[in-house]
């Protein structure tokens, strides 16, 4: 991984963690134009890639949840709590090592899948990814000073043809890492993906493949 001076100093990035939302592997659409994004950030640049589906994200769950709340109620957490929340540390640490940040996901059921939902509700802990200021405000640390891109596919259209489709995708992930104090480029959103001829969807992916790569050299 490089890490120039030179790079460093104009705001470009040397080292993005991708996080790959799709289960679908080689056949994804938001994963292909992930790819093709990172591409044209230039060798120089450092990836780290995140699979939530087959890398080993912690669970939170029960224990999890006990040991972020203990020390809040003034609680000492158990053997077993503690060693689950350095498995939670490590992932947050995990984000706060790379200078920028790149979300892929499709869209399921309106919003994101399941196992990327997991891993944000890793990731984002108080005094760890953010902290409530004296007015009740919340003021992102995890993401300050990086820069984050979402590159968002979903099957239906949500630019108002369907105006009682609603989208919880991109305004989530957006309010989201905007919270956290990450500075966001402009999503690459990729729609309708189910078009009704080969044709069409063969079309849609290289143009959105296109934007992809486009949107990848504004990143630097």
């Amino acid at each position: 991984m490089s890490t120039s001076p030179d790079r460093a100093a104009t705001g470009s990035p040397t080292s993005i963690l991708w996080v790959e939302g799709s289960p679908k592997g080689d056949r994804s659409l938001s994963s292909s134009c992930a790819r093709a994004f990172l591409e044209s950030l230039g060798g120089d640049v450092g990836v780290t890639h995140l699979d939530v589906w087959s890398d080993e994200v912690v669970s939170f769950g029960r224990e999890a949840a006990l040991a972020k709340f203990a020390p809040l109620l003034g609680e000492e957490r158990t053997a077993e709590q503690e060693a689950i929340w350095q498995q939670v540390g490590a992932r947050i640490e995990q984000v706060e090592r790379h200078d920028a940040i790149l979300v892929s996901s499709p869209m399921w059921n309106w919003g994101i899948p399941h196992a990327l939902k997991a891993w944000i509700d890793v990731v984002v802990q108080p005094f760890q990814s953010f902290r409530v200021d004296a007015e009740g405000r919340h003021v992102g640390l995890l993401g300050v000073g990086k820069r984050a891109q979402l590159i968002l596919t979903r099957s239906s259209a949500y630019d108002g043809r369907s105006p009682e489709m609603e989208d919880h995708q991109d305004p989530y992930l957006r309010y989201l890492f905007e919270l956290l104090g990450f500075d966001l480029a402009e999503s690459v959103i990729v729609e309708p993906t189910t078009a009704w001829t080969p044709e069409e969807r063969e079309a849609i992916a290289a143009e959105a493949v296109d934007r992809s790569r486009a949107a990848g050299l504004a990143f630097t």
